[in-house]
């Protein structure tokens, strides 16, 4: 298959996307990569040109990607720092067991959370305590991980009497409510209200134990304030209790800035995050990113509409 007017054909340049999308590898090296393995002579333009069309390519289906996430039962949200032309910018992921899609934007506020996924959603949100989820409208399950790896940092900086009465009972509590969550399928529906009402009544104790030291204060006050979203996943069977596959998803993002590789201009970012969106579907779904995008290119030359990197009948 070839491109018509270009002397290098889809493969090479969903490769040259690969490498970039997923590889962490720069233009330059991508460039030698080619030359050296299959003599394809391509100068850095000509490798933002092969961005700039993957871009153009991906950019319905990352659309209906997002679309369609907005309707699943659970979504994970994760943000980290990005840079375009030296300038900070935020990275987004909205990602799942079947989807990711990956946002570069110029704001971290919760304007880029309704543009994307809207006002509400049908589903459970799974994400940190950063406030801009807050304004988002739907049922959240907060991190407990972040809590957790809080409340043991702060065993360091309170008296042995607040770690006593206050944090290790606290991180016992979580621990209690994660392991219960585990063990839904082996107790009988009875046991296991049982055993939840009584994380919750533990939690109600806890919460409101006095106390006059800043820190303990303060994490009551955060415990109060997200009490209706820090046990979703007692309530709601497959909502996990922290949100380790975002970070998971969002992890190779940082990779990436901390090589060395962010963008110079805006539709370069964008570029970037529609291949990574595309990409990482494609490893959830189980399926081979060339031969994806192969198909994507023939709808394309056929004035298709272009087929989603999802299993078949999951659409």
């Amino acid at each position: 298959m070839e491109l018509p007017g270009s002397h290098v054909g889809p493969r090479a340049r969903l490769l040259n996307i690969y490498c970039r999308g997923h590889l962490g590898i720069s233009l330059g090296k991508s460039c030698d990569l080619l030359a050296q393995w299959w003599g394809i002579p391509l100068s850095r333009p000509g490798a933002l040109g092969h961005l700039a069309w993957g871009s153009k390519l991906f950019d319905p289906i990352v659309t209906r990607l997002l679309e369609l996430l907005r309707r699943e039962d659970l979504i994970h949200a994760d943000e980290t720092g990005w840079r375009i032309n030296g300038k900070n910018v935020w990275a987004w992921c909205f990602a799942n067991p079947r989807i990711a899609v990956y946002l570069i934007k110029h704001s971290r506020g919760s304007q880029v959370l309704k543009d994307a996924l809207g006002d509400s959603l049908p589903g459970v949100l799974v994400c940190d305590f950063y406030a801009s989820y807050n304004f988002l409208s739907a049922q959240k399950q907060r991190c407990l991980a972040h809590l957790l790896r809080e409340l043991h940092g702060l065993r360091e900086k309170v008296p042995a009497i607040c770690v006593t009465k206050h944090l290790q009972p606290l991180i016992k509590l979580f621990q209690d409510a994660i392991a219960l969550a585990k063990r839904r399928a082996q107790l009988t529906p009875e046991a296991y209200d049982q055993q939840g009402n009584a994380i919750y009544e533990r939690f109600g104790d806890l919460a409101t134990a006095p106390s006059t030291n800043a820190h303990v204060i303060r994490i009551q006050k955060r415990l109060h304030k997200y009490v209706d979203e820090l046990f979703t996943f007692l309530e709601v069977p497959g909502v996990p209790a922290d949100n380790t596959p975002a970070e998971r998803d969002i992890r190779s993002v940082a990779a990436a800035r901390s090589d060395g590789g962010v963008n110079r201009t805006d539709w370069g970012a964008t570029a970037f995050a529609h291949a990574k969106s595309v990409i990482r579907t494609c490893q959830k779904q189980g399926r081979n990113f060339l031969q994806y995008g192969l198909e994507v290119v023939r709808a394309a030359a056929a004035q298709q509409t272009p087929p989603l990197p999802l299993a078949p009948n999951t659409s």
